[in-house]
């Protein structure tokens, strides 16, 4: 058992500093080694960064999808706060 937890852990360390080939059209890889240059990251980070923004933008979306499906059930004030502090999908 702890042989099995020892190899999970550094299994997770290892393939999180691994790299691998994704397949994208030249345009998209032209425009990630753009933001690259005039952000000063690598073109994984800018990667990252677009997967980060875009989930965030679906939990966003699902959220707001959520909350008006439920409207009725949810105090005014309540949804005045959430709409107005939530960020626009």
């Amino acid at each position: 058992m702890r042989a099995e937890l020892y190899a999970i852990s550094h299994a997770q360390t290892y393939t999180a500093h691994m790299s691998t080939t994704v397949r994208v059209t030249e345009s998209t890889r032209a425009r990630a080694a753009l933001l690259a240059a005039q952000t000063g990251v690598r073109i994984g980070e800018v990667v990252d960064q677009a997967l980060t923004a875009y989930e965030t933008n679906l939990f966003w979306a699902e959220t707001h999808e959520a909350l008006t499906r439920n409207r009725e059930q949810i105090d005014d004030e309540v949804w005045d706060q959430t709409v107005r502090d939530r960020p626009r999908p």
